[in-house]
């Protein structure tokens, strides 16, 4: 009798899972020895691993936004002096069939900087439309703002699209649509994200809010160059605004210096 081993191998703390899930990656590397001939071992490939479970996920995703199975929930925007809803905010869920709603910070990360980051973008902006329409016909005038991904903003048809989109729903006052970009993911090329906020201000007529603000490395320069109607204190800063005097003078400060900028 001969006897041969095969044998998988996994190393932790690169492979940074429980004791379980250790085993099994193991379990996954004896497999492959034995299917590259037996008799020798292999090591469980991590960096492989997430490749492959992000291809899984992406695939996962694009099936839900071809089943439909995603939704925009609505927060209002409220008028702490009134009381009054003057907008609202449109917030992405993933309405799985076997788990359930699932946020976004569940899978939106996943997909950054992908060609399904952007198809998911305009999916919103549509459903954000549609809505918009449904409530003006209703004689309901609120802003509705969505969230647009830096990636998805200066990808090379974003003014098109976003053109015909609001093109499908003449009705709708293209001013009540308002574009929200993340302050800290602004970053990249200002000449050209500025360029592009104000084609949708100046030429589509949409608001754009400047959100997370006071949380990224060059706030002051975004606040000067990125022509943004709203600027949205990040809320690190606005939690502890009553409690802590620092918070507040922060506060006060953004607002005073963006109460000169024009449109602001």
């Amino acid at each position: 009798h001969k006897i041969t081993v095969s044998t998988g191998v996994t190393l932790y703390p690169k492979d940074q899972g429980d004791i379980d899930t250790l085993l099994r990656h193991a379990d996954q590397s004896m497999y492959q020895a034995k299917q590259a001939g037996r008799n020798r071992f292999r090591f469980f490939n991590t960096e492989q691993h997430e490749v492959t479970l992000k291809h899984q996920s992406l695939y996962e995703i694009k099936q839900a936004l071809d089943n439909q199975e995603f939704q925009l929930y609505y927060q209002p925007k409220v008028n702490m002096k009134t009381g009054q809803v003057f907008g609202v905010e449109a917030l992405i869920r993933w309405i799985h069939p076997e788990k359930g709603i699932i946020p976004p910070l569940d899978f939106l990360p996943l997909i950054e900087e992908t060609e399904l980051e952007i198809q998911l973008g305009n999916w919103v902006i549509n459903e954000a439309l549609i809505q918009l329409d449904n409530w003006q016909q209703q004689g309901l005038q609120l802003e509705v703002s969505i969230n647009i991904s830096s990636y998805h903003l200066q990808s090379a048809d974003f003014l098109d699209q976003l053109y015909k989109a609001l093109d499908k729903y003449p009705l709708v006052d293209s001013q009540k649509l308002q574009l929200e970009i993340l302050e800290s993911s602004a970053l990249g090329d200002l000449d050209v994200i500025s360029g592009i906020i104000k084609s949708c201000q100046n030429i589509l007529g949409v608001k754009v809010a400047l959100d997370g603000f006071g949380a990224g490395y060059s706030s002051l320069t975004h606040m000067r160059n990125l022509n943004a109607n709203t600027i949205k204190i990040d809320q690190s800063f606005v939690c502890d605004m009553l409690q802590d005097s620092n918070d507040q003078a922060m506060i006060e400060g953004i607002i005073s210096l963006a109460k000169p900028l024009k449109n602001t």
